[in-house]
Protein backbone atom coordinates (compact mmCIF):
# COMPACT_ATOMS: atom_id res chain seq x y z
CA UNK A 1 0.00 0.00 0.00
CA UNK A 2 0.91 3.55 -0.43
CA UNK A 3 -0.39 7.03 1.13
CA UNK A 4 -1.08 9.62 -1.58
CA UNK A 5 -2.68 12.71 -2.28
CA UNK A 6 -6.45 12.70 -3.51
CA UNK A 7 -7.58 13.67 -6.84
CA UNK A 8 -10.80 14.85 -8.10
CA UNK A 9 -10.54 11.63 -10.08
CA UNK A 10 -11.16 9.24 -7.37
CA UNK A 11 -14.95 10.34 -6.66
CA UNK A 12 -16.60 7.44 -8.10
CA UNK A 13 -14.24 5.29 -5.43
CA UNK A 14 -14.24 7.37 -2.96
CA UNK A 15 -18.18 8.35 -2.98
CA UNK A 16 -18.15 4.47 -2.84
CA UNK A 17 -15.79 4.15 0.74
CA UNK A 18 -17.10 6.96 2.47
CA UNK A 19 -20.97 6.10 1.30
CA UNK A 20 -20.67 2.52 2.55
CA UNK A 21 -22.32 2.49 6.29
CA UNK A 22 -20.20 -0.86 7.24
CA UNK A 23 -17.14 1.43 6.26
CA UNK A 24 -18.15 4.02 8.54
CA UNK A 25 -19.84 2.47 11.18
CA UNK A 26 -17.57 3.56 13.23
CA UNK A 27 -16.57 7.84 12.19
CA UNK A 28 -18.42 10.09 13.97
CA UNK A 29 -19.35 11.37 10.96
CA UNK A 30 -22.26 9.64 9.17
CA UNK A 31 -22.14 8.12 5.78
CA UNK A 32 -22.04 10.16 2.70
CA UNK A 33 -24.00 10.72 -0.26
CA UNK A 34 -22.19 11.93 -3.74
CA UNK A 35 -22.59 15.33 -3.09
CA UNK A 36 -21.15 15.15 0.10
CA UNK A 37 -18.53 13.08 -0.65
CA UNK A 38 -17.94 15.40 -4.00
CA UNK A 39 -17.51 18.43 -1.44
CA UNK A 40 -14.97 16.82 1.15
CA UNK A 41 -12.85 15.55 -1.61
CA UNK A 42 -12.59 18.87 -2.92
CA UNK A 43 -11.88 20.41 0.16
CA UNK A 44 -8.75 17.66 0.71
CA UNK A 45 -7.80 18.86 -2.90
CA UNK A 46 -7.74 22.73 -1.35
CA UNK A 47 -5.97 21.84 1.59
CA UNK A 48 -3.58 19.88 -0.43
CA UNK A 49 -2.20 23.41 -1.86
CA UNK A 50 -2.76 25.32 1.12
CA UNK A 51 0.30 26.38 2.72
CA UNK A 52 1.32 26.24 5.67
CA UNK A 53 -0.34 22.89 5.20
CA UNK A 54 -2.68 21.87 8.35
CA UNK A 55 -4.26 18.83 6.62
CA UNK A 56 -3.35 16.23 5.29
CA UNK A 57 -6.76 13.87 3.98
CA UNK A 58 -4.65 10.98 1.69
CA UNK A 59 -5.90 8.43 0.16
CA UNK A 60 -4.83 4.97 1.41
CA UNK A 61 -3.60 3.22 -2.34
CA UNK A 62 -2.45 -0.13 -3.78
CA UNK A 63 1.50 0.05 -3.74
CA UNK A 64 1.27 -1.39 -7.70
CA UNK A 65 -1.57 0.24 -9.59
CA UNK A 66 -2.64 2.97 -7.41
CA UNK A 67 -6.47 2.01 -6.72
CA UNK A 68 -7.31 3.67 -4.31
CA UNK A 69 -8.71 1.46 -1.01
CA UNK A 70 -9.10 3.82 1.38
CA UNK A 71 -8.44 7.45 3.31
CA UNK A 72 -6.74 9.23 6.74
CA UNK A 73 -6.99 12.33 7.72
CA UNK A 74 -3.98 13.63 9.80
CA UNK A 75 -4.43 17.13 11.31
CA UNK A 76 -1.48 19.07 12.56
CA UNK A 77 -1.06 20.47 16.28
CA UNK A 78 1.79 23.11 16.67
CA UNK A 79 5.27 21.61 15.09
CA UNK A 80 5.74 18.33 16.66
CA UNK A 81 2.07 16.30 17.14
CA UNK A 82 -1.06 15.73 15.01
CA UNK A 83 -4.24 14.15 15.22
CA UNK A 84 -4.71 10.98 13.33
CA UNK A 85 -8.47 10.22 11.99
CA UNK A 86 -11.11 9.59 9.56
CA UNK A 87 -8.94 6.30 8.93
CA UNK A 88 -11.33 4.35 6.65
CA UNK A 89 -11.42 1.37 4.45
CA UNK A 90 -13.32 0.36 1.01
CA UNK A 91 -15.84 -2.40 2.26
CA UNK A 92 -14.18 -5.23 0.54
CA UNK A 93 -10.75 -4.62 1.83
CA UNK A 94 -11.80 -4.12 5.66
CA UNK A 95 -11.40 -8.16 5.79
CA UNK A 96 -7.88 -8.51 4.47
CA UNK A 97 -6.40 -9.67 7.98
CA UNK A 98 -3.22 -6.91 7.84
CA UNK A 99 -4.84 -4.61 5.57
CA UNK A 100 -5.56 -2.01 8.48
CA UNK A 101 -2.13 -2.67 10.23
CA UNK A 102 -0.26 -1.69 7.28
CA UNK A 103 -2.09 1.28 6.50
CA UNK A 104 -1.79 2.18 10.47
CA UNK A 105 1.96 1.52 9.98
CA UNK A 106 1.98 4.06 6.82
CA UNK A 107 0.33 6.46 8.53
CA UNK A 108 3.09 6.48 11.03
CA UNK A 109 5.55 6.54 8.79
CA UNK A 110 4.15 9.39 7.36
CA UNK A 111 3.96 11.07 10.43
CA UNK A 112 7.30 10.47 12.10
CA UNK A 113 9.77 10.25 9.03
CA UNK A 114 7.73 12.39 6.51
CA UNK A 115 6.57 15.08 8.77
CA UNK A 116 9.04 14.65 11.51
CA UNK A 117 6.96 14.47 14.23
CA UNK A 118 7.64 13.74 17.58
CA UNK A 119 4.11 12.38 18.40
CA UNK A 120 0.58 11.46 17.21
CA UNK A 121 -2.93 10.33 18.42
CA UNK A 122 -5.97 8.99 17.60
CA UNK A 123 -9.57 7.53 18.65
CA UNK A 124 -11.10 4.50 18.13
CA UNK A 125 -15.43 4.31 19.59
CA UNK A 126 -15.17 1.91 23.04
CA UNK A 127 -17.04 -0.81 21.07
CA UNK A 128 -14.45 -0.91 18.19
CA UNK A 129 -12.73 -4.13 19.64
CA UNK A 130 -10.42 -4.28 16.15
CA UNK A 131 -9.15 -1.11 16.34
CA UNK A 132 -8.26 -1.49 20.38
CA UNK A 133 -6.65 -4.48 19.64
CA UNK A 134 -4.63 -2.97 16.47
CA UNK A 135 -3.21 0.08 18.44
CA UNK A 136 -2.21 -2.20 20.79
CA UNK A 137 -0.48 -4.35 19.09
CA UNK A 138 1.33 -2.01 16.96
CA UNK A 139 2.44 -0.61 20.23
CA UNK A 140 0.49 2.79 20.77
CA UNK A 141 -0.39 3.11 24.35
CA UNK A 142 -4.05 3.70 25.64
CA UNK A 143 -4.28 7.85 26.70
CA UNK A 144 -7.93 8.28 28.02
CA UNK A 145 -11.33 8.62 27.11
CA UNK A 146 -13.34 11.10 25.77
CA UNK A 147 -16.80 10.36 26.88
CA UNK A 148 -20.38 10.53 24.72
CA UNK A 149 -18.35 11.64 21.62
CA UNK A 150 -21.06 10.95 19.17
CA UNK A 151 -24.72 10.01 18.91
CA UNK A 152 -25.09 6.84 16.06
CA UNK A 153 -27.19 4.07 15.89
CA UNK A 154 -29.62 5.64 18.87
CA UNK A 155 -27.06 6.29 21.70
CA UNK A 156 -23.97 7.98 22.69
CA UNK A 157 -20.62 6.60 22.31
CA UNK A 158 -17.60 6.90 24.17
CA UNK A 159 -14.06 7.14 22.47
CA UNK A 160 -10.45 5.71 23.65
CA UNK A 161 -7.55 7.43 23.14
CA UNK A 162 -3.82 6.50 21.87
CA UNK A 163 -1.03 7.85 21.01
CA UNK A 164 2.44 7.02 19.67
CA UNK A 165 5.91 8.37 19.97
CA UNK A 166 8.69 8.74 17.65
CA UNK A 167 10.94 7.11 19.56
CA UNK A 168 8.07 4.01 20.23
CA UNK A 169 7.91 4.21 16.36
CA UNK A 170 11.79 3.99 15.93
CA UNK A 171 12.11 0.97 18.39
CA UNK A 172 9.06 -1.12 16.79
CA UNK A 173 8.79 -0.22 13.10
CA UNK A 174 8.71 -3.19 10.74
CA UNK A 175 8.57 -2.20 7.17
CA UNK A 176 4.92 -3.42 6.40
CA UNK A 177 4.74 -6.36 3.52
CA UNK A 178 3.12 -5.72 0.27
CA UNK A 179 -0.11 -6.69 -0.34
CA UNK A 180 -2.29 -6.79 -3.20
CA UNK A 181 -6.24 -6.27 -2.64
CA UNK A 182 -8.66 -7.44 -5.12
CA UNK A 183 -9.02 -5.40 -8.18
CA UNK A 184 -11.86 -3.15 -8.06
CA UNK A 185 -11.58 -0.45 -10.36
CA UNK A 186 -9.47 0.88 -12.91
CA UNK A 187 -6.21 1.98 -11.85
CA UNK A 188 -4.92 5.78 -11.91
CA UNK A 189 -1.57 7.36 -11.62
CA UNK A 190 -1.25 9.79 -9.09
CA UNK A 191 1.47 11.11 -6.90
CA UNK A 192 2.75 8.80 -4.41
CA UNK A 193 3.53 10.50 -0.74
CA UNK A 194 4.62 7.63 1.17
CA UNK A 195 5.47 3.84 0.13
Amino acid sequence: MVLRELTPADLDRAAEIWGDPDATRYLTADPMDRQRAAEALGHAVRSAASSPRRTYHLGIAQHDDNTLIGSVAVNLEGKSSAYVHSFVLHPRARNLALAGADAAQLTAAFCFEQLGLHRFWCMCREDNTRARRLYLTLGMQEQGLFREVDFKEGRWHNHLIFDWLAPHWEHRRKPPPQRRVPDLVTPRANEVLYS
